[in-house]
């Protein structure tokens, strides 16, 4: 099993949605797929057809793997459950700071198929939920909408991804192109992230929400429009990363070399 955490270093850039679309979307690639929350907003779930919180998740029971769903879609997910008061989440950041891979050891115990992906949806960095959930992954998926606090933030973010020495791709969400700010922004961030920047641009869609609120996948619901395309076409590209991970083929360096061609075509290639 391979982990990717979704990360961003500002607050709407799309982390939840895209996780559980892509858990979705994966699933129907044929991948096991695992959706973890490590974020104490407890949304994931509601993307997943919850209608309430989940009271049991990763942050409050002893045998994390009880607290374990599964959509519709097929698609496991353990939310991250009742954070409890100000004091029990102090005492949770303290401990996710004392042992900086709990969440890699309790993926660890996992029981899927070489072939499954696990996508951990994470608080915005450089908090320690985002933290938990880069040092638990294979692949860094870094959600870059194209707004000016992107720009401030990017740097410290990419400069503490860089020590990890785990592979990195980064992907422009909610983007609007009618909106001259978000075109000059996504050039920018193409010049400067070069060949680590995918090409699949998720564009700002009013049906995101709407399925959100029902409680549907949204690329099930709207499979037509432009951000399902989006976010098919960037299934594809991890789904591809997947394969070649399993293979050995995917190191920190591969996606650079990799990031401008669909990495499923690459695959099948090998």
């Amino acid at each position: 099993m391979k982990t990717v955490a979704i990360v961003s270093a500002v607050g709407g850039a799309g982390r939840t949605t895209v996780t559980a679309e892509l858990a979705t979307l994966l699933a129907w690639h044929g991948h096991p797929a695992l959706a973890v929350e490590c974020d104490p907003r407890g949304l994931l779930g509601f993307h997943f057809g919850l209608r309430a919180p989940a009271e049991a998740g990763l942050c409050n029971t002893a045998n994390w793997s009880e607290a374990g769903q599964r959509s519709d879609d097929g698609v496991l997910f353990v939310p991250w459950g009742d954070p409890g008061s100000a004091a029990d989440q102090g005492r949770m950041a303290e401990r996710l700071e004392r042992e900086p891979h709990w969440l890699r050891n309790l993926l660890a115990q996992v029981d899927l198929p070489a072939n499954a992906l696990a996508l951990v949806d994470s608080a915005p960095w450089p908090s320690p939920y985002a933290r938990q959930a880069i040092a638990a992954a294979d692949l860094v998926l870094v959600l870059v909408p194209p707004q000016p606090q992107t720009c401030a933030t990017l740097p410290p973010l990419r400069a503490a991804l860089r020590d990890t020495g785990t592979a990195v791709a980064y992907a422009v969400t909610r983007l609007q192109p009618a909106r001259q700010l978000h075109t000059d922004i996504s050039v920018l961030l193409r010049a400067t992230l070069d060949g680590d920047l995918l090409p699949y641009d998720v564009h700002e869609d009013a049906a995101v929400p709407e399925a959100f609120a029902r409680g549907e996948s949204f690329c099930r619901s709207t499979p037509y429009s432009q951000a399902a395309h989006d976010l098919q076409g960037l299934a594809s590209w991890v789904s591809g990363w997947s394969l070649l991970a399993v293979r050995g083929k995917a190191g920190p360096d591969s996606v650079r070399d990799m990031g401008a061609r669909p990495m499923a075509a690459e695959a099948d290639r090998t």
